[in-house]
């Protein structure tokens, strides 16, 4: 009698996991993970016949520049992006180890998978946007410098934005060395899109360059952050 109980029970956890997988709908979905301090992890997850077919897995600078894995010097994180993507499609789900020494890539990868899965998912509730941390950048400005901002999102609603200017050479300016109130000018941003229309701040006065630059990059990241 006891043996049967398992193997029902069993049986019923098989069924139970088969139409959740089931119930994705087919096509391809992209999604991001929150903005680590130093990187952002996305995914793209291919599903046929309602399972995950295949797993793409790429990660991003700060500065919104792509990892070259093929010369990456970090043994560990080349492994978490060459193996986590088959390992989630073997087992249909994002319920897999932590590849010691890439704890932050592999959490990353599996937050980006399982966002692109509730996309997939027709029962998902899902607001406009995710919660959390999204990196977006502006345009390259007449200068050759570019903005990277950090948006902070919650229920829908931007809650606030930091800023970094990346320069030409890619390394990040020090606002202190610049002859202008450039942290000022962010911070004032950051206020006006707590309840602006997202990523359309109205032209601050005396800082018309930052208010473009801001608003391309909120968009962006309001693009990675999107729930669509």
């Amino acid at each position: 009698m006891r043996k049967t109980l398992v193997f029902a029970l069993m049986l019923m956890l098989l069924v139970t996991s088969a139409a959740s997988a089931a119930n994705w709908v087919d096509g391809e979905y992209e999604a991001w993970s929150d903005a680590g301090r130093n990187s952002i992890g996305y995914a793209k997850v291919f599903i046929e016949d309602g399972k995950i077919a295949a797993i793409i897995l790429r990660e991003y600078t700060s500065k919104l520049v792509e990892k070259d894995f093929a010369v990456y010097s970090w043994e560990e994180a080349r492994t978490a992006v060459q193996t986590l993507g088959a390992q989630m499609v073997e087992i249909q789900g994002t319920d897999v180890d932590i590849v010691s020494g890439a704890t932050s890539s592999s959490t990353m990868f599996k937050q980006a998978v399982e966002r692109a899965l509730l996309k997939a998912d027709p029962d998902a509730k899902l607001g406009k946007y995710f919660d959390g941390v999204f990196l977006g950048r502006s345009h390259y400005t007449a200068r050759g410098y570019y903005e990277v901002v950090r948006v902070t999102i919650k229920d829908d609603k931007i809650q606030e934005v930091t800023f970094e200017r990346i320069n030409p050479d890619y390394s990040v300016l020090d606002p202190a060395d610049y002859n202008w109130p450039l942290e000022m000018a962010w911070l004032q941003y950051s206020n006006l899109a707590k309840d602006a229309e997202p990523g359309y701040v109205d032209v601050i006065s005396g800082a018309t360059g930052i208010t473009l630059t801001g608003n391309i990059a909120v968009r962006d990241a309001l693009s990675r952050a999107s729930t669509k």
